[in-house]
């Protein structure tokens, strides 16, 4: 029996998007590509819910690189094909990019210049549990690849670089009273008022690097206090999500987040690194001249830092649109996938 994960590629991606894998329950997609690798005769190997496969001979390889995990469905969430779009949860970030991957492992199967395809879990959370960690550490496969692609949405524009991200909570604390009598407490939403005033008041900021314009920004993305309607509060929780350009210092953006959050106590949960365009190096050019693809800032973190950080020049460039991932209705276009396989095979057959 064929595996669900071949085929043309806009029917690869239908077939994963109907694969369930949100973010730590990706044993079942991991199976099914590791299968697929089986079926190809390529050399592959099983890290966990990762999945590493080779083609071509030895020596440095070029590296796509998509992660299989999604956030959580939207309620009712189902695939479905609407014209040229196929919709579900993960199309555009990003199983439209695996769809291209498998694609490519099949196409290259029988091609002399070295590839891997790096096919990861976990990478919809705390950056501490990303699957690439594991996968980079142990290098049987990989070996030392002198270029990677990573297949997020990009709208077949190559996004270069990426904002750093910082994660924290930060609690105000009351004392709780009688809502009848709020004069024998201290109310915790009212003590964190300023502090959300001056969150409010803190603009985009440009920062322009290699010619590319990103932003720093912070932005409290989730707010928390109270137990009940007739009790005066005691803690009041902010949730606040900081990107930080390329080049900017994590701990100066901590320090501003701090100010910022004044009297509150700040609770750091993670970060990610930061990563910058590197549109001058050597590997990084070769692609963009060869395939003529526009190019802009990536304005949003992905492992594109990560790989960076290993000493592997590294780009984004996938098929799905930014501004769908993890929305309602999420879709990625059958033309955008076939161009994205189109333009990544003339590049490997070169």
């Amino acid at each position: 029996m064929a595996s669900p994960f071949s085929g043309p590629v806009a029917a690869v991606c239908e077939a994963l998007v109907a694969t369930p894998s949100e973010y730590g329950d990706e044993e079942l997609i991991a199976g099914l590509v590791e299968e697929r690798c089986i079926e190809l005769g390529v050399v592959h190997e099983r890290q966990g819910n990762a999945v590493v496969a080779r083609t071509g001979g030895d020596g440095p390889a070029m590296a796509l690189v998509g992660h299989l995990d999604t956030v959580p469905n939207w309620p009712g969430g189902t695939t479905r094909v609407e014209g040229d779009r196929i919709v579900g949860r993960g199309a555009a970030d990003m199983k439209g990019g695996v769809a291209v991957m498998l694609r490519l492992v099949e196409r290259t199967a029988h091609l002399p210049r070295p590839t891997v395809y790096i096919f990861y879990d976990r990478e919809e959370g705390g950056n501490h549990l990303n699957g690439i960690h594991e996968v980079l550490a142990n290098r049987r496969l990989i070996g030392e690849p002198s270029f990677a692609v990573v297949l997020e949405p990009t709208g077949n524009t190559v996004h270069a670089g990426a904002v750093g991200t910082l994660n924290a909570d930060v609690v105000y604390r009351g004392r709780l009273a009688h809502s009848a009598r709020p004069w024998q407490g201290v109310n915790a939403i009212y003590e964190g008022a300023e502090a959300l005033r001056r969150f409010a008041a803190r603009k985009e900021q440009p920062v322009v690097v290699e010619g590319l314009e990103f932003h720093d920004t912070v932005t409290v993305t989730l707010a928390h206090g109270g137990a009940t309607r007739n009790v005066v509060p005691d803690e009041f929780r902010l949730a606040v999500n900081v990107r930080v350009a390329p080049g900017r210092d994590l701990a100066a953006a901590r320090a501003e987040v701090e100010a910022l959050a004044a009297p509150g106590e700040v609770e750091w949960l993670d970060e990610s690194p930061s990563a910058v365009p590197n549109v001058t190096e050597p590997a990084v050019r070769a692609f963009i001249e060869a395939t003529g693809v526009e190019v802009h800032p990536k304005q949003a973190w992905t492992d594109v830092a990560t790989l960076q950080a290993a000493g592997i020049p590294a780009l984004n460039y996938g098929p799905g649109e930014a501004s769908q991932a993890h929305q309602r209705d999420e879709w990625v276009s059958i033309a955008a996938l076939e161009e994205c396989e189109r333009v990544l095979a003339d590049y490997l057959g070169r």
